[in-house]
């Protein structure tokens, strides 16, 4: 199992375990940074580096999660000016985008998880598996679907 799969099988236990024995609210915060505007190339490459992780973990978590329980989702939008991805689990809710103007790329979260006014990115791809823990975190109280 990787680090990813580890975490998200101490948090929610075995499938036939309950989600309910979670603590509300969560204690999970993944590390942001104010956003900055970058070079379009660099803001593309982060963002697709970022999305392919992002599937990758989703992927990871679903198997943990097993049959009967709420899945994480992820939905991709394309759209003229910007490149978004969108990761839920329940309620709960992620949105990582890059949006593209005047030669510049800037990085953007937004979720259910608001931070305030100022415009926020990840620091990283290494706090991709926080942003989604915090997300089973923030959806545990999700009826199963099954």
């Amino acid at each position: 199992m990787t680090p990813f799969m580890t975490r998200v099988a101490e948090l929610v236990g075995t499938p036939e375990q309950d989600l309910a024995g979670l603590a509300p609210g969560g204690t999970t915060v993944p590390e942001t940074r104010i956003s900055k505007r970058v070079a379009t190339g660099t803001g593309a490459d982060r963002h697709v580096a970022l999305r392919s992780l992002a599937e990758q973990y989703v992927c990871e978590g679903n198997a943990i999660l097993g049959p009967g329980r709420e899945h994480l989702d992820l939905v991709d939008e394309a759209l003229p000016d910007e490149l978004a991805f969108t990761v839920t689990y329940g309620d709960a809710g992620a949105r990582c985008s890059t949006a593209f103007a005047d030669g510049r790329a800037f990085g953007r979260i937004v979720g259910t998880f608001d931070e305030g006014d100022e415009a926020r990115e990840l620091v990283g791809p290494d706090a991709l598996p926080d942003l989604l823990v915090q997300l089973l975190e923030a959806g545990a109280d999700t009826p199963t679907s099954a």
